[in-house]
């Protein structure tokens, strides 16, 4: 009983690993933005880096007052900028005498699932605006999300933004 019983476990942790754990659907990727959305809003950059995966990278150009910057980073150079982003944004707070109001939108344009589901291309924007008409940040990109061991991961993302003080 004890052999079949066994078995029954590695034919299941088997399928998980190779197959139920890494296929995607349109509910995985519409729950991934929601997290990071509620991880942006939290101001939890290690959450927000929770969510990328070990081989993560990224490459995007950025506007800011009138100067475009192009981009190239992985996963701890992204990270790290996150937590360099939310010190500032709190260090302003402080001078301002509270914490900065930050409003979040995002806007998934479309989905394509891969044929094998283990990769999903999304067309998404999004806004976050810093303490009401402070800071404006807006872009685009089409990013790509997996699924490893059950959990969604940012593995690509290219994109445009700008960033530009409000009025």
């Amino acid at each position: 009983m004890k052999k079949v019983l066994f078995l029954v476990l590695i034919v299941a942790g088997g399928w998980w690993y190779f197959i139920g754990g890494r296929k995607l659907s349109d509910g995985h990727v519409n729950g991934f933005y929601r997290d990071l959305e509620i991880a942006t809003l939290q101001r939890q950059p290690e959450a927000i880096c929770a969510l990328l995966a070990p081989d993560f990278h990224s490459t995007g150009s950025v506007n800011t007052a009138g100067n475009t910057q192009t981009v190239n980073q992985n996963k701890q150079q992204a990270c790290d900028a996150y937590h360099d982003l939310y010190a500032t944004w709190e260090k302003l707070g402080e001078k301002m005498g509270g914490m900065l109001q930050l409003d979040s939108q995002y806007t998934i344009h479309s989905i394509a699932l891969s044929p094998d589901g283990k990769t999903a291309t999304v067309d998404v924007s999004s806004s976050l605006d810093v303490a009401g008409t402070l800071m404006h940040i807006r872009s685009r990109s089409t990013d790509t999300l997996v699924r490893r061991n059950g959990k969604v991961l940012l593995l690509h993302s290219a994109g445009v933004g700008s960033v530009g003080a409000g009025s």
